[in-house]
């Protein structure tokens, strides 16, 4: 019998069908059956409309105008909460079939599938623990200045996720199941009546928790369980190896709590604060490990009984406690030690655990010693007493104001800030290597530069309290010149952690892409800066910022410009004899570089991938990612697969030079059309203000970070709002803006044609541009963006909506042609069916929310009825995230 694709969803249908019913007796519960029906009036009119329905579109207007501020509450909160709960249900779905693929072991991207390739290449076990040893992907937690959902909405999914997976799983009987059916309605139930947007600004602690949530409860398990994987791979595929141990992987850090650029709120007390929440944190998931050991770990036989505590201090009240059962004795003396605060460094804690391990495989209890308490070893071996190392980043021009004050009040310079770029080094050399202090005890500057003073004493201070690991890094963001590494330099040596923390530039708009490659070579012929490379190995970590590029010079530039730099980065750092970990500062849309990790890896320049990679996990991401274990698992899958296929350079496709001028040309031109209309049209700006939410998505309380930096002008605007509007709006422009003419413009060449689809072919990272940029050209709705234009002065409208709209038809047109592909995403069906399955519910909220921003600009600022009718633009904003998958 043939498997159709219809036999493959049905499970989907069906568990789409019950949260959708189960929703549906909620609505008409609390408010009846009028608001029930008004719900599938605007559900069946707005499904008429995709269907080609030419009437369908004015009567949903009609009908949206026509409601009461209570039946839109209504209708946001129906279908908010019906992506919500379809989000559940297809990732159910990839789950399901990704259990199929493992059973059958026909897994795509995973290690299974890379360890194949490295074996089926010839490679040996030795050789697959050396590249083992040199691979690792440090995976970097940012702050959630994108996620829409409250923690408290992502409990209740969780709670509703787990009983929707118990039900596809268990064998229920019919009472079973009518029992699991009432406690799902129960929690349908409870999420309609939770809040879905904040009611108070989020604060650096609140996005500390909410990371948190995610490392304590998903990420610390799925990273042990991911040795499991990996051995079982490994002795597959290369049986002659010893795989008792395994090198780290998978790394994390976080930048919640230490990351500072543009957000006042993230001060040195509140990183200070972080650290002991998380050093609290992980106490708490230790204690509770050793709570559970010692529930297990009752053995007391005659030989046992002769036996003293593993190598630990007798403990009066524990022996009376336990009398004769001297493992459990040595864990509660382990658990009040650890209670009380008495171990310090993670290897006080390890060397107590591991003596306890080692005598209970003495006494022939190695799956005791292996299983809960292996498994608590090996997270304080990953985790340490703080959990994740904390990254801090600042930007550069910060850096550069404090110098300023700094060396006109010991008269070296009276204006540092606009000394030429050859100057600035040579007065920073100076001060290298110069001994006396710099920062003076008691600073008395502007705030700013007292700030930077103190941020840079706290890591040393924060060294002192918590070990040199709790904070490793620190990045300059908006690094423009090679004096702004030697500024970070100089501060490092002041407060003595130039060993102890590595220092890495952030290169983000197209021109300091452009330019990272020489001011690498200038700081690695620095004499100064050869010191600080000595300390770290050769070791260099480089940052590429994908979200301002972007916003910068539009999709095309910025990918192939963060190609190109890739490239001579690698290629400098080689020559210099340098190893570069590149750090990639990827954001979860398109417009700010998301798309499949794994995809993005292969895809990056052959050779530039040396074992170790940064990536930022960003936004709505997170919870993407890290709310299911098994997602979770997957996700680590591809990302490795892609780490060790890259490193091993085993898919490195011999790339003509004509398709790189080629690729240079398009990104030439598509910035050309992406400026002229974002940054050189008169009036372009307003239209954007008035025909999307940005001014309202400033009122979202969704993050502690300001959306503007301190500056003023569009410059000043921080790319996530920019994308996040568009998506609101449906349009997306920083996705694809610019692409049209470009690929046209080629397209219409001798062969022109005929060259991009081999390059779509033949050339990774060209197949990965074009496959990212139909994602959201599907998404981008030309229909749903005429109604927010009409939001906008009729000249302003008038003049831009017809380019958004006919750029778009000719990018959709190139991409369908490059592809080969009757229409977007023709490939990938399951993946379209999933846009077409949504749209019928996003379209609603997005009719919604343009009548309430009519409504809204109309009224006074700062008035109860402004705020009662801003809430219900938020509602819409949240509920129109959560439709498309993404904000920014």
């Amino acid at each position: 019998m043939t498997t159709t694709q219809s036999d493959i969803t049905a499970p989907l249908s069906a568990d789409i069908r019950l949260l959708a019913n189960q929703l549906g007796i909620v609505i008409r519960e609390q408010h009846g059956d009028p608001a029930f029906e008004l719900v599938e009036q605007v559900r069946k009119l707005a499904k008429a409309r995709r269907s080609g329905d030419d009437t369908a579109q004015d009567a949903l207007r009609d009908l949206i105008n026509a409601c009461s501020d209570d039946e839109l509450r209504i209708l946001t909160k129906a279908f908010s909460n019906y992506f919500q709960l379809i989000n559940i249900a297809e990732d159910l779905q990839r789950i399901r079939v990704l259990r199929e693929r493992e059973e059958a072991r026909n897994q795509p991207e995973s290690i299974d599938e890379a360890l194949a390739a490295l074996a089926s290449a010839g490679y040996t076990a030795d050789q697959m623990r050396t590249l083992l040893e040199k691979v690792q992907a440090r995976l970097v937690l940012t702050a959630h200045p994108s996620e829409a959902k409250r923690q408290e909405v992502l409990v209740k999914l969780r709670q509703i996720t787990r009983i929707m997976r118990d039900r596809d799983r268990l064998q229920l009987l019919p009472e079973e199941e009518m029992t699991l059916v009432e406690i799902l309605t129960e929690k349908v139930e409870e999420l309609w009546h939770t809040r879905s947007v904040r009611a108070t600004k989020a604060t650096v602690e609140d996005e500390v928790n909410f990371g948190l949530y995610f490392i304590t409860d998903v990420i610390m398990n799925a990273v042990l369980e991911l040795d499991n994987t990996l051995r079982a791979a490994l002795v597959r595929h290369f049986p002659a190896g010893n795989w008792a141990k395994l090198p780290t992987v998978i790394r994390f850090a976080s930048w919640v709590g230490g990351d500072r650029d543009g957000n006042p709120n993230v001060t040195a007390d509140a990183t200070l604060s972080t650290l002991d929440t998380l050093r609290s944190a992980a106490r708490d998931t230790y204690l509770d490990a050793l709570k559970t050991l010692l529930q297990d770990l009752t053995q007391a036989t005659g030989e046992l009984h002769a036996i003293a505590a593993p190598d630990m201090p007798s403990d009066p009240s524990a022996i009376q406690r336990y009398p004769g059962e001297i493992y459990r004795q040595a864990i509660a003396r382990v658990y009040d030690r650890l209670k009380s605060g008495k171990y310090i460094q993670p290897q006080d804690l390890l060397d107590d655990l591991q003596a306890i391990a080692d005598r209970l495989q003495q006494q022939g209890g190695r799956r005791s010693a292996d299983g809960r308490l292996g498994h608590l070893i090996q997270k304080v071996k990953r985790f340490g007493m703080t959990l994740v190392p904390l990254e801090i980043r600042e930007d550069a021009a910060r850096h550069r104001t404090a110098l300023d004050e700094l060396f006109r009040e010991y008269g070296i310079t009276n204006d540092y800030a606009n000394l030429p770029e050859l100057e600035k080094q040579a007065v920073l050399t100076t001060e290298l290597q110069s001994n006396r202090p710099l920062f003076p005890l008691v600073p008395a500057f502007s705030p700013i530069t007292n700030e930077v003073i103190k941020t840079w004493r706290m890591i040393a201070t924060a060294h002192a309290a918590h070990g040199k690991a709790c904070i490793d890094t620190v990045i300059a963001s908006m690094s423009e010149n090679t004096s702004d590494v030697l500024t970070m330099l100089l501060f490092a040596r002041e407060v003595g952690i130039e060993a102890d923390v590595e220092i890495v530039p952030l290169f983000e708009t197209v021109d300091d892409l452009i330019a990272a490659p020489q001011i690498m070579t200038e700081l690695f012929a620095h004499a100064e800066y050869q010191k600080y490379l000595a300390q770290h190995k050769q070791r260099q970590q480089i940052m590429l910022g994908y979200s301002d590029s972007n916003k910068d010079g539009g999709y095309l530039s910025s990918n192939w410009n963060l190609y190109r730099a890739q490239a001579a980065l690698s290629e400098v750092c080689k020559a210099q004899g340098v190893t570069l970990i590149l750090f990639h500062g990827r954001g979860g849309s398109i417009g700010r570089g998301g798309g499949p990790t794994n995809r993005a890896i292969l895809s990056a320049p052959p050779g530039s991938l040396h074992g170790r990679i940064k990536i930022t996990e960003q936004g709505e991401v997170i919870g993407f990612r890290y709310s299911n274990p098994e997602i979770t698992q997957r996700h680590f899958n591809q990302v490795l697969h892609a780490v060790l296929l890259a490193s091993a350079n085993l898919h490195a496709p011999d790339v003509p030079v004509a398709w790189h001028d080629l690729m240079s040309e398009l990104a030439e031109l598509g910035q050309t059309a992406y400026r002229d209309l974002v940054y050189e049209s008169d009036g372009f700006i307003e239209y954007w203000q008035q025909a999307t939410p940005i001014h309202e998505l400033g009122k979202l309380q969704i993050s502690s970070r300001p959306s503007k930096r301190q500056s003023s002008g569009f410059s000043a605007m921080r790319a996530i709002p920019w994308v996040f509007s568009w998506m609101q709006s449906r349009a997306l422009i920083p996705s694809w803006y610019g692409v049209g003419t470009a690929l046209t413009q080629a397209s219409e060449q001798p062969n022109g044609l005929a060259t991009l689809q081999a390059m779509y072919r033949g050339w990774p990272f060209f197949r990965a541009l074009m496959q990212n940029l139909q994602l959201d050209l599907v998404k981008a709705d030309m229909g749903i963006v005429a109604l927010y234009a009409q939001l906008a002065a009729p000249d302003l409208r008038d003049q831009f909506f017809p380019r958004i709209r006919d750029e778009h038809v000719r990018a959709s047109a190139c991409v369908a042609a490059i592809t080969n592909q009757s229409y977007l995403l023709a490939s990938a069906p399951v993946l379209h069916t999933s846009i077409e399955r949504r749209n019928p519910y996003v379209d609603p909220l997005n009719f919604i929310q343009v009548r309430l921003l009519r409504e809204l600009r109309e009224l006074e600022v700062d008035t109860p009825a402004y705020d009662e009718k801003l809430a219900l633009v938020l509602a819409t904003i949240n509920g129109i995230a959560a439709g498309m998958k993404t904000t920014g």
